[in-house]
């Protein structure tokens, strides 16, 4: 079966999300696919030609109903190196993945898809098929939102992402890797 270079690029503040970018890692990985886990905040970042892995995944926080700015400029910088091109042909064999995680004190889900919609817009742009948007719930770790992850729209949220969050980005990954590896076999 053929090989499935993946590379998942996230930013995480607390922690939350780069645990759903890893625990992604793992399902693709145990998928069968190879996989390159980084941070955009790291310089190498920057430098990677994400246009040579079949996989991108994508993963941030949603901060105000939206992707913080360290993700942002990150995909503003990557769709200027590409060059966008009118309409944005999708490429064959090259697919995307949004993750997202949030607290929706508020208003649940609804405060996160923004970010997952910017992502998505994002790897869209980049001429990939996108074949997921996860959201995962994460509780705040500043001592101002601790109140929200109690009394919450969404309930008690401490100590989220647990372990069937995880459990459940892992799943997804798994099998979405086996997915995109027989499609690639198919070529």
């Amino acid at each position: 079966m053929a090989a499935l270079d993946s590379l998942i690029l996230y930013w995480s503040a607390g922690g939350n999300t780069r645990r759903v970018a890893e625990a992604a890692a793992e399902g693709l990985t145990a998928g069968g696919a190879q996989v390159a886990l980084l941070s955009v905040t790291d310089g190498a970042a920057e430098q990677l030609d994400l246009s040579i892995y079949p996989l991108l995944g994508l993963a941030c926080p949603s901060y105000h109903f939206g992707p913080p700015a360290p993700m942002r400029r990150f995909v503003e910088q990557a769709l200027r190196r590409q060059g966008v091109q009118p309409t944005a042909p999708t490429q064959p064999l090259r697919w995307g993945i949004a993750m997202v995680t949030y607290a929706g004190p508020h208003t649940g889900l609804r405060e996160a898809t923004p970010a997952g919609d910017f992502l998505a817009q994002g790897l869209q742009h980049l001429g990939r098929q996108v074949r997921g948007e996860w959201y995962t719930v994460g509780a705040f770790h500043g001592d101002l939102d601790q109140p929200n992850n109690r009394i919450g729209l969404l309930g008690d949220i401490r100590h989220r992402p647990n372990e069937h969050d995880l459990g459940v980005i892992r799943s997804n990954a798994l099998g979405l890797a086996t997915a995109l590896r027989w499609e690639l076999e198919a070529r």
